[in-house]
C-alpha cells in the first residue's frame, strides 16, 4: 500500500509513518519545517502542495490539525478530487490495532510515561511489542514495530480521537477537564466520551483504572470486562524509581498492574521500571552549568505543573526553583485560568511568555499572558512576564546562580530557552 502523512514531523504521525513502513508500506509525508525524520526510506517534503498528491496513492492520513484553516488543506482538496480515500491518523491506528492485542493508555495525565513503561517491559520480557507514543525513547524513539502480538499505543482524547482506538486492554489514568476546545460541555461531555471508549473494550479484555479518581466508580459499572485498579497506598513492591515525583510512582504501578496481568514475572517488572531514565519532554535533563541545572517538561495543564513542581521540590530540596512556563491554547487558558494561577506555589520565581496558539485551529484571543501573570501574582510575588524566548534567556543570564534548578514547562518549543541558556553559559554536551 502507498500512503501519504500530512504533518509527517508530528510526534504521532512520525510514529506511525515508522511502524507503516516497517510493515512493508510505501511511505511519503509532508510538513512545513524541515524533515527530522531518520528513516530514510521514507520520501518527506517541506511545505505544502497538491503535487505531492498522486493517483496512485491508496490512502492520504491526516491528523487532527488539519483543517480547512491549514496550510495542509490544499493537499485534503487535491486527494478528494482524484478519489484518495483521506483517513484520519487515529482511524489508521484503529486499523492497525484490529491484527494485535491493542493496549491503549487513556486519560489527561500520564499516558505518555505509562505507555513507554508499559512498551519497555513487554520488550523487555522478550514479547516483541509494537508501541506508538507521544515522546521518545532512548533506544527505540517513539515508535517501534514487532512481530509479537501486543500493540500499545496512547489514546488521545482531544476531539475523541481515542474511539477510534480497538483495544483489548486500557488504562485510564484519570479524568479531569482539558481540551475544552472539543469538549463546550465540560467535564459531563468528556465523561461521555470516556463512557464510550470503555465500552469499546470487549468482555475478555482488561481495564485498569486509578483508584483514588473520583470518576473510577462509574466508570468501572460501564465495563463489560474485568477491572482491576491501581493506587499510591499501594505501590508496586520494590520501585526505587530514578525519576521523580509521586506522580511517576502512580504511572509505574499503572504499568506493572497490566504487565502482571499479562503475566510478566515480577522480576522483570521491577528492574524495567527501576532502570527507567523517564521520556523525552518528560522531565527531562538538558544540563548543568556553573552549578546552574537545567530540566524541560512538557506539562501544560495545572494538575500536570502542580505533579512535576512538587516532584522537582521533592528532588531537589536545596534548590531554589525558577519555573519557565508558556501556556498552551487560549482556550486552555481561558477555561482552567483560575487552576493555573494556584499551580505555581512550588517555585520561588516564575516566568510566564505568550500563550502559543495551535496553527490550524481557530480561537478566540480574549484572554492574554499579561493577564494570567497578574492572577498568579495574587499568590506568589516572584513572577515575571517577558514576551519572547530571547527576552527570558537574557533574564535568566542576570537572574541564575549556582544552585538553581531551572524547569521549562509547556507543549511547546520552551525548551530552547534552557538549551540556549546552557549555550551562551558554556556548557557543552558530552552525550
Amino acid at each position: 500500500m502507498k500512503y501519504h502523512l500530512i504533518g509527517i514531523n508530528g510526534t504521532s504521525m512520525s510514529g506511525l509513518a515508522k511502524i507503516l513502513e516497517a510493515q512493508g508500506n510505501q511511505i511519503s509525508g509532508c510538513d512545513i519545517e524541515r524533515a527530522k525524520s531518520k528513516e530514510k526510506r521514507l520520501k518527506i517534503f517541506q511545505g505544502h502542495s497538491r503535487d505531492h498528491i498522486t493517483k496512485d496513492l491508496d490512502g492520504l492520513i491526516i491528523s487532527a490539525a488539519i483543517t480547512p484553516s491549514s496550510g495542509g488543506w490544499k493537499e485534503v482538496e487535491r486527494a478528494q478530487e482524484l478519489g484518495i480515500p483521506i483517513i484520519p491518523r487515529s482511524k489508521m491506528i484503529g486499523r492497525l490495532m484490529q491484527d494485535k492485542v491493542g493496549i491503549a493508555v487513556a486519560g489527561m495525565h500520564g499516558k505518555t510515561t505509562v505507555s513507554a513503561m508499559i512498551s519497555l517491559i513487554l520488550e523487555k520480557a522478550g514479547l516483541d511489542p509494537t508501541f506508538l507514543i507521544g515522546g521518545e525513547l532512548p533506544k527505540f524513539g517513539n515508535a517501534r514495530s514487532g512481530k509479537g502480538e501486543y500493540f500499545v499505543v496512547e489514546a488521545c482524547e482531544y476531539a475523541r480521537q481515542f474511539l477510534d482506538m480497538r483495544p483489548k486492554i486500557a488504562v485510564i489514568t484519570n479524568i479531569e477537564e482539558e481540551h475544552l476546545d472539543t469538549y463546550p460541555g465540560g467535564l459531563k461531555e468528556i465523561k461521555k466520551a470516556f463512557k464510550k471508549f470503555v465500552r469499546l473494550i470487549p468482555q475478555n479484555g482488561l481495564l485498569v483504572l486509578w483508584e483514588e479518581d473520583p470518576q473510577t466508580p462509574w466508570l468501572a459499572k460501564c465495563a463489560r470486562c474485568k477491572v482491576k485498579t491501581f493506587s499510591l497506598k499501594k505501590p508496586w513492591p520494590g520501585l526505587k524509581l530514578k525519576i521523580p515525583g509521586r506522580h511517576n510512582i502512580l504511572n509505574a504501578t499503572a504499568a506493572a498492574r497490566v504487565c502482571h496481568e499479562l503475566g510478566v514475572p515480577h522480576k522483570t517488572i521491577k528492574m524495567v521500571l527501576n532502570d527507567f531514565n523517564g521520556v523525552k519532554r518528560r522531565f527531562e535533563m538538558k544540563g548543568e552549568v556553573n552549578g546552574i541545572l537545567v530540566i524541560d517538561d512538557y506539562g501544560h495543564h495545572p494538575s500536570e505543573i502542580q505533579a512535576t513542581l512538587a516532584g522537582a521540590r521533592e528532588f531537589y530540596p536545596k534548590r531554589r526553583l525558577i519555573c519557565v512556563f508558556q501556556p498552551h491554547q487560549y482556550a486552555r487558558t481561558k477555561a482552567l485560568f483560575d487552576d493555573f494561577a494556584i499551580s505555581f506555589s512550588n517555585c520561588d520565581k516564575l516566568v510566564i511568555t505568550e500563550i502559543f496558539a495551535v496553527p490550524g485551529r481557530e480561537e478566540k484571543r480574549d484572554v492574554t499572558a499579561q493577564q494570567l501573570a497578574e492572577e498568579i501574582k495574587k499568590h506568589q510575588k516572584n513572577v515575571v512576564y517577558l514576551k519572547t524566548y530571547q527576552e527570558i534567556v537574557d533574564y535568566l543570564k542576570k537572574e541564575s546562580k549556582s544552585g538553581d534548578l531551572i524547569i521549562t514547562m509547556g507543549a511547546t518549543k520552551i525548551y530552547e530557552v534552557g538549551e540556549k541558556l546552557l549555550q551562551d553559559l558554556g556548557f557543552r554536551n558530552k552525550g
